[in-house]
């Protein structure tokens, strides 16, 4: 079988606004990769440099920080801290589920601000693997001030956009099967021809002999690769020999089940 690995690079984008409420929200939806005649094996997300817009109008206006020239850097990072967390403010979470569950868990929060003069506000929410077990999502939380609303100013939203990689593994199905006629004898004989399209063989010893198989022309009963006694059963392993297949058989002659899939 082939193993094809794949990455795929999308844009996704979400708007969170007054009919969100205060559900988490995935910030995109998944579907699982698909191609005809393959199987999906494994399919693992990255999130990049994801970030954010905000558009508030419910809220009191809250001034840019004005720091005088004798501030101490603590003292002007403590105005800002309090400036985002104690001013009035809607919280966005940034919230993951595991495995598909109803338990989505906050790991990271943003206040979203009326901020004076802009009219929006930008943020950085970082990067984030997923796996192939997880999925991102955003929740509006009310903190006391309540969550996005429609007021006479305008509609509260948040835009949150990214990039999106998905590193996909899949594997070429097998769709055609071949059964492989043929006779073999006490003289050493070819009983597969090369295919390099082979993507899998398999042998059935269905006779009543004992048959000796092999991968160069030279096998015999006491120089083989395999040895296939009545009813047993051989599958050529992984990496997939395409080449040519010998037999022999002690006396007489047979025939037994060979299928080469492609």
């Amino acid at each position: 079988m082939t193993i094809q690995e794949l990455t795929v690079k999308q844009k996704i984008a979400i708007t969170l606004d007054p009919n969100s409420g205060a559900s988490a929200i995935p910030i995109f939806n998944y579907v699982p990769y698909s191609k005809a005649g393959y199987r999906l094996i494994d399919e693992y997300l990255e999130v990049e440099d994801l970030k954010a817009v905000s558009w508030i109008y419910s809220l009191p206006s809250v001034p840019f920080p004005v720091f005088e020239l004798e501030d101490s850097e603590s003292k002007q990072l403590l105005t800002a801290i309090n400036l985002e967390w104690k001013s009035n403010r809607i919280q966005l979470d940034i919230v993951v589920n595991i495995n598909n569950s109803l338990n989505w868990q906050r790991i990271a929060a943003y206040s979203l601000l009326n901020s004076d003069p802009y009219p929006y506000r930008e943020y950085s929410l970082g990067n984030h693997s997923l796996g192939n077990n997880s999925m991102l999502g955003l929740q509006i939380r009310n903190v006391g001030f309540g969550l996005l609303q429609n007021s006479v100013k305008g509609q509260d939203k948040v835009t949150a956009y990214a990039n999106l990689t998905r590193h996909i593994t899949i594997e070429k199905l097998i769709d055609i099967s071949v059964k492989i006629a043929n006779n073999i004898t006490t003289i050493a004989s070819t009983i597969v021809n090369t295919n390099p399209n082979r993507k899998g063989i398999t042998f059935f010893n269905s006779s009543n002999k004992n048959i000796f198989i092999d991968t160069v022309s030279g096998v015999s009963t006491n120089s083989y690769s395999v040895k296939l006694e009545p009813d047993d059963y051989y599958e050529a392993p992984s990496p997939l020999y395409t080449g040519a297949y010998y037999g022999i058989v002690a006396e007489g002659s047979t025939a037994i089940d060979i299928r080469e899939y492609l």
